[in-house]
């Protein structure tokens, strides 16, 4: 026989849809009337329409095309509109991995990857770096 089944533990599980029936019924019932009083900002239909009319500016095929950084290092280009360098790195490899025994010959495939970003930027305080690799695999 299961221990859940008999003694303290199963007569707490059956129980325990009667209490909680028991419970709810002491809760008062809040009425539709009785609303609570809060009082939010609302949104009105002129910040709704002036935030939908804002212009939009477009950038340029000039200002958006990316510009060498060659201060921070090869492969470094400049966010524009921006002081900001950034380099997007990163690497795939693939092979088979093949180990012969006693059972015969095995071989199984292999793979392996790596994604860094490097951002670097002026501040006040000095140069900010921020870097950031991700990859798999065992290499």
């Amino acid at each position: 026989m299961n221990p859940l089944e008999s003694g303290p533990i199963a007569l707490k599980r059956r129980a325990l849809p009667g209490a909680l029936l028991i419970v709810l019924s002491f809760v008062p019932a809040a009425s539709a009337a009785e609303t609570p009083d809060l009082d939010l900002p609302r949104l009105s239909a002129d910040a709704a329409t002036i935030a939908e009319a804002a212009p939009r500016r477009r950038a340029t095929a000039s200002e958006a095309k990316a510009q060498p950084c060659p201060e921070q290092g090869p492969g470094f280009v400049r966010m524009p509109g921006s002081a900001t360098c950034l380099r997007l790195s990163g690497r795939a490899a693939g092979g088979i991995a093949v180990r012969s025994g006693r059972d015969g010959t095995a071989a199984r495939p292999e793979a392996d990857g790596r994604f860094a970003l490097d951002a670097r930027t002026d501040t006040d305080l000095g140069p900010l770096r921020t870097y950031v690799r991700v990859g798999t695999g065992r290499r």
